[in-house]
């Protein structure tokens, strides 16, 4: 074990992983051999590792040893082995620097695992550098099927002891199909492990398992041999004669759709999705393998909008090179977009991304799948809107009644989660979307909805520019939920991002998310929009409302409070105890406006209420309630007699000296609020105090007029 662990004890081998269809290298598995002739195999090495409680010392040396050779060529995938052990570890996740970007986690089934949501979390730190998912020896043990269902992996492995022989044994072809009809639904590709014969390979074609890897396609060698015979001569290529049964069979287009999706995904290493025009949109009909879905994409959007409204095909060897490319899902190398014409005119565009470059043999092979659907479509009628407009109809009711801005938010997240069957919610309006706003938000996961950044809001935003909802498959791997690590980490599977709009400009988004991969698709994604826009609508009636409301409330002049929102805010104290009123009048206005005129008077009435709010720590408290009547309500500490008389101080050296130059002056009364006394009560105490300090002329010291003929300058 010293020998194997040390520098120079092991070294790296590959054997490649090719797909069936066209005998493309997708990808290669390292493996690793002793550098000193050794008589134990590796299987061997782990066990005694185990023994030693030095296998993730071993584990560590191999990544190691496969580091030294890089990236393989052509943008293939590097697949290593590693085991829950080593991704717990907390120093191993420094070894990902090291290794080739396009990794491929293979996990091995050498011990068992007890804690998923535990593999899941020592998963992450991987995951998000861009590493994907394999489980290994599918079908070998309960345990590697329990990884698949609970870890969802982009790649399945199938055990060597199911394709032995394969197409001579029934029960393991029952076995094989099964487990391919699984990974076509998750959106996992599959790889048939220990492929050693042309009968076996022949077979695995004929069942739709993509990928395959074993001696007869090329044994571990040095890094990046490629095989010596053709993929063609071994396996042939996929006859279209079962998709065309299945298009003669569906009965709806997006059933067609479905079928080819479904029959190109099973070719391996393909991501295909369709999109038809619908009512201006380019809408999504089926996708396979995508962790998200661009929905209802303007025809001037991306690739697949330049497919439809050009009706050319667009092939990109290198999305890199494309600015008008969409991202759905991270470390796509290539995509092809073929138009569906039917009799002539352009339906919509069949594409298929990959994680490889695509063969001249899959392009012609998806030409054809797109002829086949082009001509299948002429025979289906467009399908009526399935949207269950019934389910909105009670939300849209109870949203056009709501006039205020909060409980329009929170009908929308209600029913935003009821049509989702998604457990939290957020509505976050664009003026929120700085860090530490204060959000809405609702469910479980709020508090990580409310943690998501600036950034990561209008990455979102920006993603959504040409689309009408963004949402996660409910597919392959647990790393769903790429548009935002703060949800990913903690645990989010499901997301649907939404534009708020109102009158075509967007003013917020809609987010809903899940700790399941929930499965999504037009049924539950189309209400939603709808209620985005009915929620944008909604949205600015409340705010309008809440505006004229404001403007209502508020004194036109000065903009402090009026007469009416006085008695309003008297009405919300209620029996509070502490409260005292100050009620306050300018003397001898009459006799600015004489001497000023009207404007000078209007200036004069703003810079009272301006030098009353600034001595104020709550400037709601200030109110004009009439032509030059002013008043204060303090409640609480500040009630408080001495509190009453700072107030007074105040306005003293403030007011008092301002309204002097002008030949005015200000008078003032005051009243506690008694014991179990009603507050329109203590109002007319104060009212009777002010003016008693009118007829007394008892003013507030430095606030007596200076009486000067001369016409006062205007305030600036």
């Amino acid at each position: 074990m010293d020998r194997l662990v040390a520098p120079g004890g092991l070294r790296a081998v590959f054997q490649p992983i090719v797909r069936i269809a066209d005998a493309e290298i997708i990808g290669y598995e390292a493996l690793c051999r002793s550098v000193k002739p050794e008589r134990a195999q590796p299987s061997d090495w782990f066990g005694l590792a185990s023994q030693l409680d030095r296998r993730v010392e071993l584990e560590r040396a191999c990544l190691r040893a496969v580091a030294k050779h890089g990236a393989p060529p052509d943008d293939a995938l590097l697949f290593v082995n590693v085991s829950p052990a080593l991704l717990a570890h907390p120093d191993s996740v420094r070894l990902r620097d090291k290794l080739p970007h396009r990794l491929v986690l293979e996990l091995t089934e050498r011990e068992e695992i007890d804690d998923i949501v535990a593999l899941r979390a020592s998963c992450e730190p991987w995951l998000r550098t861009g590493a994907r998912l394999a489980i290994d020896d599918a079908g070998a043990g309960y345990s590697s099927l329990q990884q698949v269902v609970q870890l969802l992996p982009e790649f399945v492995k199938i055990d060597r002891s199911l394709i032995i022989d394969i197409h001579k044994d029934r029960h393991r072809q029952a076995l094989v199909a099964a487990l391919a009809g699984f990974a076509s639904e998750i959106g996992a590709n599959l790889i048939a492990e220990g492929v050693e014969s042309r009968a076996e390979l022949a077979w695995l074609r004929d069942a739709d398992v993509g990928l395959a890897q074993g001696f007869l396609l090329g044994r571990p060698g040095p890094p990046w041999v490629k095989p010596h015979h053709p993929g063609q001569r071994v396996a042939g290529q996929p006859s279209l004669d079962r998709l065309a049964a299945r298009l003669d069979s569906a009965r709806s287009r997006r059933g067609a759709c479905e079928a080819v999706a479904a029959h190109l995904f099973r070719q391996g290493g393909l991501m295909p999705s369709v999109y038809l025009e619908v009512g201006g949109r380019l809408r999504c009909q089926a996708q396979r393998g995508l962790w998200q879905v661009l929905d209802g994409m303007m025809p001037t959007a991306g690739i697949t909008g330049l497919t439809y409204r050009t009706g050319e095909e667009q092939y990109l060897d290198d999305i890199r090179a494309a600015p008008d490319y969409l991202e759905a899902i991270p470390g796509v190398v290539s995509e092809l977009c073929v138009p569906l014409i039917t009799d002539g005119v352009t339906q919509g565009a069949l594409n298929v991304e990959s994680l490889v470059p695509l063969s001249a043999v899959v392009r012609e092979q998806v030409r054809e799948c797109a002829v086949l659907l082009g001509d299948r479509l002429g025979d289906l009628q467009p399908e009526l809107s399935r949207v269950p407009l019934r389910r909105l109809a009670r939300t849209a009711a109870s949203l056009a009644a709501v006039e205020d801005t909060g409980r329009t938010i929170d009908a929308v997240l209600g029913a935003a989660q009821e049509l989702s069957s998604m457990g939290s919610a957020m509505l976050v309006l664009e003026d929120e979307w700085s860090d530490g706003q204060r959000r809405h938000s609702a469910g479980p996961l709020a508090g990580a909805l409310d943690a998501m950044t600036g950034a990561e809001l209008v990455h979102l935003a920006s993603v959504l520019e040409p689309l009408t909802s963004c949402y996660t498959a409910g597919e392959a791997t647990g790393r769903s939920v790429t548009a935002s690590a703060t949800l990913r980490d903690v645990g989010a599977r499901s997301l649907v991002a939404l534009p708020i709009t109102a009158r075509g400009r967007r003013t917020g988004l809609l987010l809903l998310t899940d700790s399941d991969p929930v499965p999504l698709g037009p049924e539950q994604v189309e209400p939603l929009e709808l209620l985005a826009v009915l929620a944008g609508s909604c949205l600015e009636t409340a705010a309008t409302v809440e505006e004229l409301r404001r403007q209502a409330r508020r004194d036109a002049l000065t903009g402090i409070g009026n007469h009416s929102s006085f008695h309003e805010r008297l009405r919300d104290l209620g029996l509070q105890d502490h409260v005292a009123l100050l009620v306050l009048d300018i003397d001898d206005f009459k006799q600015v406006n004489d001497n000023g005129g009207h404007l000078l008077g209007d200036q004069v009435l703003r810079a009272t209420s301006a030098e009353l709010r600034h001595v104020l720590d709550d400037p709601d408290a200030v109110f004009r309630i009439g032509g030059d009547e002013f008043a204060i309500i303090l409640h609480g500490v500040h009630a408080a007699p001495h509190a009453a008389r700072a107030v007074e101080r105040a306005v003293q050296r403030s007011v008092g000296p301002m309204l002097a130059e002008h030949d005015a002056a200000l008078s003032i009364g005051v009243a506690h609020r008694r014991t179990g006394e009603a507050l329109i009560d203590t109002l007319e105490r104060a009212d009777a105090q002010l003016y008693l300090a009118k007829a007394t002329k008892i003013r507030l010291p430095g606030t007596e007029p200076r009486r000067s003929t001369a016409r006062a300058p205007a305030i600036p």
